[in-house]
């Protein structure tokens, strides 16, 4: 199985730089309102906003869009589209399980989308640090830990979400709807803190803080030591949920497959 995964993650690799400027455009359309919202907060909140000064607020952007690179999946769209045309179909028969099959795809596109993204945040970084300071990052292995463990959270929440395919072959609006709250309750678009006391209370009863915001916040050490070690038991757990969801989902839905593309 490890040598399975290791020959996909390289051919998904080797995919991914086949074309490196459209895989750049998709990096900058990740990245594009993370580069422009410090702009905009350092315009309109000059002092700071949500117990943040000006030095955190666009370190935050920069270990956030940094971060979510290499954080959020964005393969759902993938999984659903090959179950539609039905490739799925050639895909249940190999010898590899489906979801092994996908795990190493996902993360060559990962690691790939943040090798290309990190010339422009060098050139965002040295950008932003001529019009304010920035805040000092703190790598542990608290942080190593929180962004692997967001990223398979990420992962494994998309990957239930994409099996909505096995039973309708109209999934966009779905997936659509799905990272209508990820955006926001994630901490892509803004920090948490500036967000209204309902939304921060929404936020932490959902896995989507877990998978952007907490990793920066150990990063940028905004943590106490009792909140970083709850935070990576919550990390742990809802990833158990989703996995042991998505292998339930796969079951049932592939009862209801149709190979409708084939």
């Amino acid at each position: 199985m490890t040598r399975k995964s290791r020959s996909l993650f390289w051919i998904y690799l080797k995919e991914l730089f086949a074309y490196p400027v459209a895989s750049f455009i998709w990096v900058l359309a990740d990245a594009q309102t993370a580069l422009i919202l410090p702009m905009v907060w350092l315009a309109a909140a000059p002092n700071g906003v949500g117990g943040m000064d000006r030095a955190h607020l666009v370190s935050y952007y920069l270990v956030s869009m940094t971060a979510s690179q290499f954080i959020t999946c964005h393969l759902m769209w993938d999984i659903a589209w090959d179950i539609r045309e039905g490739i799925f179909s050639s895909q249940v028969i190999r010898p590899i399980g489906f979801f092994s099959f996908n795990l190493p795809r996902n993360f060559a596109w990962r690691v790939g989308k943040l090798v290309l993204f990190l010339p422009l945040a060098v050139l965002v970084y040295f950008a932003y640090a001529g019009k304010s300071h920035i805040a000092p990052i703190y790598f542990s292995w608290e942080a190593v830990a929180s962004l692997f463990l967001g990223q398979m959270l990420s992962f494994a929440a998309a990957y239930c979400v994409a099996l909505v395919a096995l039973w309708t072959t109209e999934f966009f609006s779905v997936l659509r709807l799905y990272y209508l709250p990820e955006t926001f309750l994630s901490g892509r678009i803004v920090p948490l803190g500036t967000l209204p006391l309902w939304l921060q209370n929404a936020s932490s009863w959902t896995h989507f803080r877990l998978t952007n915001a907490f990793p920066v916040q150990i990063l940028l050490r905004d943590l106490s030591p009792v909140e970083v070690r709850r935070g990576l038991v919550l990390q742990v757990a809802w990833t158990i949920f989703f996995l042991a969801a998505g292998s339930w989902l796969f079951r049932r839905g592939t009862r209801r497959y149709t190979g409708a593309g084939m």
